[in-house]
């Protein structure tokens, strides 16, 4: 087998390379003929690259051999339009329509979306679109986007489902445009066009493309040669130029699988795949806890590695190739915490990185493939499936997260309690963060993570200012330990009537001199209420400010220092703060100066003002000091919480009363796990 070229020649079309003043596309070739006058290097790197001697390839071969290069073209597409493999790829022809979609019209104007942000991206005085450009906010995030080849996803999906041809003809310009202005640098790259991420992601468009439009006439012959001869490149830099590890790594591996499985006509597609498989195996270990959470620790890119090592079995199943057993149980434990991390509504935690992702699809589908009925309970609350076995709160001990519930159904208590380490990636400065969700709505909520700018709106997004912790002189939390070997023990406890969690946040805080310690104890009495017990410990004066974060759809109303969301109907919730220190308490939302606070995102590029209760107070020397939270639908009821007098440092006792029920005393472990309720 002939070994993979390293650094192989950098090929440009330099006879179209050189063209200037075009008004359009229209201009590029779109013929067989047309390509090999203007990239002759390209033609011959891409016959070079193949495995001529497979059966289906002798007419190509013969062509090759007397260099007659269009004809070689000819011969290597027609075997592509008449075979049938990939089968899951191949789609049938279209028939011709006048539809309409108004993002495929968009992009006929050069208007592409990418993270939620539509723009016209210029051209430059040759015709071409700039695949440099990075969008109105100059972000590299959307850059990166238009270069991953989403649009033309869109503008495929709309010409099938319309069967306009004008959507074919901009998709078939697009990757023309692309393949001759972005020749591959041979190198690891951070441009727009040539990393790692971005070759991945245009490696499973064009796979997509390339087959489903086989059986279209408006598909050009440049554009299907283009792709091919681009191909070997794209492999290239996933086999050379990879990431060393975490999600990265998963995914530029199943690209890599991708273009070998998909196009075995290639030389090099067995070396290819077989480094994809090897490269991958080790990672399921290596970036998967033994609790099956990702070690970058955050939601969304959990499901993204996942997704890749999933996509890369289903892809070697779809090829009739084995799949490594040592797949299975990392897979099924990684989709395990999806489905008993989830919300009542469907969504995964907002936590780090995240986006709010609906998670209850993909639930099910695992659910089918593990044979697992207590997935399909968890995702259709309790109408389904089979009842999960203890539970239902469930602790993720090598992550450190905690989800607290109340039950399986859609109007269930939910909360997730990070007491874990920072992660290997994507982190946020919020240990002891607490989420709570409660008869089918968010009431305290993480800020999310709105942009990858490093801007100051990064930086409020990232910090600890963002979440529900509490802030020291003003600042943030320093980072945390990355990844741990051992899971969390002797500090949580879940039972039939209770959970608990408890946490201590050690590493100081930013330009913050001396020693503080701050200590998070969370008792979750089922179906009732959370007590939050705090210690700070100091060795010195300080300012500390304890933060609630509501979900913008809430309206939070105070009563004293106590406060509550009062929308009719909804799920709402009420905190309050059982201490004997002076609370100066604000509402802030959406503010901007003197610093950012009050500010909410579910998704890329995505911010909407949310209400943030800030309890500021001086302390001179350490303090304890507490939270009742009370959800409820509709009203929430009067609470009277006090805590009592205690001369046992390893508990904090309160005695508890929501409206007429009878009042119950509650002692909250800050050392060991003997919770009390009575």
């Amino acid at each position: 087998m002939r070994r993979t070229v390293r650094k192989p020649r950098i090929v440009v079309c330099a006879a179209i390379v050189m063209l200037t003043g075009l008004n359009s596309l229209g201009a590029e070739p779109t013929s067989i003929e047309g390509v090999c006058k203007a990239c002759p290097e390209r033609i011959t790197k891409l016959f070079g690259s193949l495995n001529l001697d497979r059966p289906g390839l002798t007419t190509v071969k013969m062509a090759v051999a007397a260099k007659d290069w269009p004809a070689a073209c000819s011969a290597l597409l027609a075997y592509y339009r008449g075979g049938k493999f990939p089968a899951w790829l191949r789609e049938g022809p279209v028939s011709a329509g006048t539809g309409k979609s108004d993002v495929a019209e968009a992009i006929l104007r050069d208007e592409i979306t990418c993270y939620r942000l539509t723009a016209k991206v210029p051209r430059l005085p040759n015709g071409r679109l700039n695949w440099s450009y990075n969008g109105p906010n100059d972000d590299r995030e959307w850059g990166w986007g238009l270069n991953r080849h989403y649009h033309l996803r869109a503008l495929h999906a709309a010409y099938r489902g319309t069967g306009n041809p004008a959507y074919l003809k901009c998709l078939d310009e697009h990757i023309r445009d692309w393949v001759i202005s972005n020749p591959y640098p041979g190198k690891k790259s951070s441009t727009p066009q040539w990393r790692g991420l971005e070759a991945f992601m245009r490696i499973l468009a064009w796979a997509q493309i390339f087959y489903g439009l086989q059986q279209e006439e408006g598909f050009t012959p440049a554009a299907r040669i283009l792709i091919l001869s681009s191909l070997p490149d794209h492999a290239d830099y996933a086999r050379h130029f990879h990431a060393s590890g975490g999600n990265w790594v998963t995914m530029e591996m199943y690209g890599l699988a991708t273009a070998g499985v998909c196009w075995p006509e290639f030389e090099d597609a067995e070396a290819w795949i077989d480094y994809a498989v090897k490269r991958t195996v080790p990672e399921l270990t290596k970036q998967v806890y033994p609790d099956g959470v990702q070690k970058e620790l955050t939601a969304s890119y959990h499901r993204v590695a996942m997704d890749s090592f999933q996509h890369l079995a289903d892809l070697l199943r779809n090829a009739g190739r084995d799949v490594p057993t040592v797949f299975r149980a990392p897979l099924e434990r990684m989709n395990n915490y999806v489905a008993y991390a989830m919300r009542p509504d469907g969504h995964g935690p907002l936590n780090n990185d995240s986006d709010l992702d609906s998670n209850r699809p993909r639930v099910l589908a695992a659910a089918k493939v593990y044979d697992r009925s207590d997935w399909v309970f968890i995702a259709t609350n309790g109408k389904q499936g089979k009842r999960p076995e203890g539970g239902p709160s469930v602790v993720f001990p090598y992550a450190g997260q905690v989800v607290m519930r109340s039950d399986w159904d859609a109007d269930a208590h939910w909360a997730f309690f990070d007491v874990g380490p920072l992660g290997i990636g994507h982190w946020h400065y919020d240990k002891l963060h607490l989420s709570v969700a409660a008869y089918g709505r968010d009431l305290l909520v993480d800020a999310g993570r709105y942009s990858y700018k490093g801007d100051e709106w990064r930086r409020y997004f990232v910090g600890s200012a963002g979440h529900n912790v509490i802030l020291v002189d003003g600042r943030n939390q320093k980072p945390e330990v990355k990844e741990v070997s051992e899971p969390m023990k002797g500090n949580f406890v879940v039972s039939p009537a209770y959970d608990f969690a408890r946490g201590t946040f050690d590493k100081g805080f930013a330009d913050v001199p001396g020693k503080v310690v701050h200590t998070r104890a969370v008792l979750y009495a089922r179906g009732r209420y959370w007590v939050v017990v705090d210690r700070i410990d100091t060795d010195r004066p300080r300012t500390i400010q304890s933060l609630w974060h509501f979900h913008p759809d809430c309206t939070v109303v105070a009563d004293g220092a106590s406060l509550a969301t009062t929308d009719p109907g909804k799920g709402n919730l009420r905190v309050i703060p059982v201490s004997n220190l002076a609370w100066q308490v604000e509402f802030i939302r959406g503010q901007t100066a003197p610093a950012i606070q009050g500010w909410y995102s579910r998704e890329y590029n995505v911010k909407t003002p949310n209400s943030a209760a800030s309890y500021t107070a001086r302390i001179d020397k350490p303090v304890t000091f507490a939270w009742v939270l009370v959800p409820a639908k509709g009203v929430v009821p009067e609470v009277r919480a006090t805590m009592l007098g205690s001369s046992d440092p390893s508990k904090v006792e309160l005695r508890i009363q929501v409206g007429h029920a009878a009042p119950q005393e509650v002692a909250v472990p800050m050392y060991g796990t003997n919770v009390v309720i009575r």
